[in-house]
């Protein structure tokens, strides 16, 4: 709590630096929509904040490009939120934020299509595919790969010296490992978390991450089907708690119910997705690992110089860097050695990398201040236009609303196993 009221103070008497790096402020030139005036509204505001107030906090995206040029990087995002919150508990909320609430807790995601049936779709073309495919051949056992980090391995001699008690520490060792919950097998490998933005906009770009993962010879299991949303929606219309109870659900769905799960390697389309998981999550196993699909594809391709060899596509490409992905996880250069690969030239607009502009999706802009989410999206469609080359992310939200394709449908392209291509 200290914290959270140090951050406001730092926000209400700053002289309102990163004013300019508000989208939704620069959209509508309004001074209660800047970082300072939404912040000093949740201030003053308190518990009881007005309808105006709460839409207020409403306008903002989560970007974080106020705190880049932040002195202190206040994280202006997760106080509105907090504020947000605040407007639920007080009945202030724009109603929108609430029909989001009902429909994760009823359906598990916020969606107007139907998920359940994209994902059945997408699940049933994967075991005909899996079914479709010639059996691996069977090739014999490899010997032990040698790890540098591990302990030295121990030799007949070494032990023939060893005093009894060590067979005894063994015998307890077996007994007490016996006494002690079994670790789930879990998965076995990294698992494609769809998302709901991706299923929403009909899943093509769900079948091209699979396509792609199995062509560089990285494959991904598809999530389960209780696992449709991370449920960052949640927080971001003021409900904590609702998000603490769906997030739980959906981590049971993916990791069993065992008492000692295995760790899971979960592969996001979403960046938003992806940093939700990683830092609002209830912790997952040890050794878990949690990376947006450009880290994970990238590091696949890295190792596959005869794919890197491939020619490229003779077309160029006008990158847009989504907010989550540039600030929030601070990745920059695996979605651009995607594009380097696989088409002939990659431009940048105006705005790039950690100054990257907003394509106003996020932050549930889209359903409380419309208008403005299409006005800021449209501002970053003539900034990629410029360049002369069609648009391309790595964000299923902001794909659509930019009309960009995705860094993975770029790569499915290339690699010629693009699901539109195929049908």
């Amino acid at each position: 709590m200290t914290a959270v009221r140090r951050a406001l103070e730092l926000c209400v008497f700053c002289p309102k630096m990163c004013r300019f790096a508000c989208p939704v402020s620069e959209a509508t030139s309004r001074e209660a929509f800047t970082p300072w005036g939404k912040v000093s509204l949740a201030a003053l505001s308190g518990r009881s904040p007005d309808p105006s107030a709460a839409l207020a906090f409403g306008a903002c995206t989560g970007c974080l490009r106020c705190q880049t040029y932040c002195a202190h990087a206040n994280d202006v995002p997760a106080l509105l939120y907090a504020a947000r919150a605040t407007a639920v508990r007080a009945g202030s909320a724009p109603g929108e934020w609430g029909e989001v609430a009902r429909k994760i807790t009823t359906a598990g995601h916020a969606e107007q299509a139907e998920l359940v049936e994209v994902y059945r779709r997408i699940a049933q073309e994967e075991s005909a595919a899996a079914a479709a495919r010639p059996a691996a051949t069977a090739t014999p056992t490899p010997g032990p790969t040698l790890d540098p980090m591990a302990a030295p391995t121990k030799t007949a001699s070494h032990d023939a010296g060893r005093p009894r008690t060590s067979a005894l520490r063994a015998v307890a060792g077996a007994v007490t490992a016996m006494l002690r919950p079994a670790v789930d097998a879990g998965r076995g490998g990294p698992t494609l978390f769809a998302g709901c933005d991706a299923l929403a906009a009909g899943g093509s770009v769900v079948r091209d991450a699979l396509a792609v993962a199995r062509a560089v010879g990285a494959p991904l299991a598809l999530a389960p089907e209780a696992a449709l949303c991370c449920g960052l929606k949640l927080v971001e219309a003021g409900h904590p708690e609702a998000f603490a109870a769906h997030a739980a659900r959906v981590r049971t769905a993916l990791l069993g119910s065992s008492r000692r799960p295995a760790p899971v390697h979960l592969v996001l389309l979403s960046p938003g997705c992806a940093r939700a998981v990683r830092e609002r999550w209830p912790a997952l196993p040890d050794g878990s690992r949690i990376e947006h699909v450009t880290t994970y594809l990238s590091r696949a391709l890295a190792a596959r110089p005869d794919l890197r060899d491939r020619p490229p596509l003779p077309e160029s490409a006008a990158y847009h860097d989504p907010c989550e992905l540039a600030r929030g996880l601070s990745e920059l250069t695996a979605p651009r050695a995607l594009l380097a690969a696989s088409v002939e030239e990659v431009r940048e607009p105006l705005r790039c990398g950690v100054d990257t502009a907003c394509c106003g999706a996020n932050g549930l802009l889209p359903r409380t201040l419309p208008a403005v989410a299409e006005a800021i999206a449209d501002d970053r469609r003539r900034e990629l236009d410029a360049c002369g080359a069609h648009a391309v992310t790595a964000s299923p939200a902001c794909a659509s609303a930019l009309g960009a394709e995705d860094v993975v449908s770029v790569l499915a392209r290339w690699l010629g196993v693009a699901v539109e291509q195929a049908r």
